[in-house]
């Protein structure tokens, strides 16, 4: 009798907890006969054969997509026809092979590109053509006034002026000056010039116009240089004034453009150097 106790005991120990979860989803549980009563007291319990269980799933699985089956019929309704105005309205002129241009009207124009103004700079200027230009009258005024402006160079970087004097060589002892004014005459100041070479000579060996150079500064405070040129010889003087009106150099605002290189052409020897006895060149 005590072992059948022990016996159900142990059988409660084995039977009191829930089998593992492996066997849930293979097997199904266990199935207890009852005992029979023998001679010897209560047999062991018989045990079924445990069998298979399929696991069903009682529903099919659902997408998290919603799949929507209504159709609805679609239809294009234009503003104008609810009463409301269009955003746009354009009329192509264009050919039908040219793109409309619209880049000026929908799309924002970028900003021009400013270009650097260009900067303004006083020049001086000679207001007068030069005089040995004029061959005929540069030859007579020498001849008959015994002096004359040659030529005149206005050099900006120095603020300066060259120039030569052509005079009649009436003496061996002679002056030669530049009388300038930048007060239009209400002061004065004499620039004497320096021998620069003689002319052709004569049959007697004699040069019949000597030559004479001078720099004059030009004004800082004025923009404007009037002068005549003065030759006193033998106490004597005679004067090149441009018939009374005086040469004139002035200052004027330019607005500078930008530098072209030219190229230098050499005609060979400088006109200047056609010089001979008899008077006929156009230089000497």
């Amino acid at each position: 009798m005590c072992a059948a106790i022990d016996m159900l005991g142990s059988e409660q120990m084995f039977y009191g907890r829930s089998p593992p979860a492996g066997f849930l989803t293979d097997y199904t549980p266990q199935v207890r006969r009852p005992t029979k009563l023998t001679s010897r007291g209560y047999s062991a319990p018989c045990l079924s054969l445990l069998k298979p269980v399929q696991l069903t799933l009682k529903a099919a699985p659902r997408s998290c997509i919603r799949l929507s089956t209504d159709k609805k019929n679609k239809r294009v309704v234009f503003a104008d026809d609810r009463g409301y105005a269009l955003e746009h309205v354009k009329f192509m002129t264009e050919p039908s092979h040219v793109p409309p241009y619209w880049a000026l009207k929908i799309v924002a124009s970028p900003p021009l590109e400013r270009k650097a103004p260009v900067p303004v700079v006083d020049v001086w200027e000679q207001r007068f053509p030069q005089p040995a230009s004029d061959y005929l009258a540069f030859r007579r005024r020498i001849n008959e006034d015994f002096v004359s402006l040659e030529n005149v160079i206005v050099k900006q970087n120095e603020c300066a002026v060259d120039g030569t004097v052509k005079v009649k060589n009436l003496d061996f002892s002679k002056e030669v000056f530049i009388r300038t004014t930048s007060d239009g005459w209400r002061t004065q100041e004499d620039t004497y010039c320096e021998f620069v070479e003689s002319g052709p000579v004569n049959q007697a060996g004699i040069s019949s116009y000597d030559t004479f150079g001078f720099r004059l500064q030009l004004p800082i405070h004025s923009r404007r240089l009037d002068f005549c040129v003065c030759f006193r010889c033998k106490d004597v003087e005679y004067w090149d004034n441009k018939n009374g009106e005086n040469y004139t150099i002035e200052k004027s605002s330019v607005r500078k453009s930008p530098a072209i290189a030219c190229a230098r052409i050499n005609y060979g020897n400088s006109w200047t150097d056609k010089s001979s006895n008899d008077g006929n060149t156009p230089y000497w």
